[in-house]
């Protein structure tokens, strides 16, 4: 049984608002713009303390100062949550919100301004199993269209019909990651808890490029976008090669943990690179990168 739904205005924030507190194991919000209203905020934090729920934002537009598309409060709550992949893509334009069981495909941002003042409409759809989409979209077409009949079959389920939960991930994972962090998982000890029962006990921050992004427009830097710079103190550096020899690992494994970690970029130091105390050094006329043993990304080795 497959159910689609129009909606419109009020009708959006109340359906956004229910998906977010149904979903379960991974919640997908694709907005250009975002700024958390309360009451999305409420629904979301129902979720920060669940040790098996992933969160995945998508936003964009305003390359040069991302906090035009985000404000930064609402980076300040998403950022609190512990299983959570931030990204951004400059050509996004759609809005898509997914959790395990429906998706709202609609023209409203996750912006507070955008529930109170447009007039935004939308679809909700409920499908079952990701493995029967095809089947799922032949439900929302149906719906909308009477005379879909007149389509001849084939040229409809080869040329026409897309799976906008692939296409939407798709868009999800070929875009900049920003942030990133993943849950610290322990057992349980609560004598009444079940045997082998998981909590969460913490978070590990993977990628955090967001605390060096801001606008530098003539020189001055709004106080709104002013974020602290990490500080790290470097106690002796080395080579990926060498780092790699102490560790017993190839020397592809720290290049990929640096690259991943948002300290290199296609062979180049980054701004948060250069702010974790990565460095050029030459030996012999040939340049290389210096890594600070004591970075963190390196103990877990």
């Amino acid at each position: 049984m497959y159910n689609v739904k129009f909606l419109f205005d009020y009708q959006l924030v109340a359906a956004l608002e229910k998906l977010i507190k149904e979903a379960n194991g991974e919640l997908l919000l694709i907005s250009p713009f975002i700024d958390l209203d309360k009451r999305i905020q409420r629904a979301l934090n129902e979720k920060k303390n669940l040790h098996d729920f992933k969160l995945k934002i998508l936003f964009g537009k305003n390359e040069k100062n991302i906090y035009k598309s985000v404000k930064k409060d609402s980076f300040k709550v998403l950022k609190e949550f512990p299983n959570i992949e931030i990204r951004y893509n400059s050509k996004l334009h759609a809005k898509f919100y997914q959790s395990d069981t429906k998706f709202i495909m609609t023209s409203m941002n996750l912006y507070d301004y955008s529930l109170a003042n447009n007039i935004e409409v939308g679809i909700e759809h409920q499908y079952a199993e990701k493995g029967k989409i095809l089947k799922a979209v032949e439900g929302i077409v149906n719906n909308i269209g009477e005379g879909i009949d007149n389509v001849k079959e084939e040229y409809l389920w080869k040329e026409r019909v897309v799976n906008p939960i692939d296409e939407f991930l798709k868009v999800y994972n070929e875009s900049e990651v920003k942030y990133q962090t993943e849950p610290i998982i322990g057992d349980k000890k609560s004598l009444s808890g079940l045997f082998g029962a998981k909590e969460l006990i913490g978070k590990k921050v993977l990628i955090d490029t967001l605390q060096v992004e801001q606008s530098t427009k003539k020189g001055n830097i709004n106080s709104d976008q002013t974020i602290t710079k990490p500080k790290i103190k470097v106690v002796g550096s080395n080579s990926a090669k060498k780092i790699a020899e102490s560790k017993g690992v190839t020397q592809n494994v720290i290049i990929e943990l640096m690259e991943k970690a948002g300290y290199v970029k296609d062979k180049n130091i980054t701004a948060l690179g250069k702010d974790n105390g990565l460095k050029m050094k030459s030996f012999m006329g040939n340049e290389y990168i210096a890594y600070p043993i004591n970075l963190k990304e390196f103990q877990d080795i």
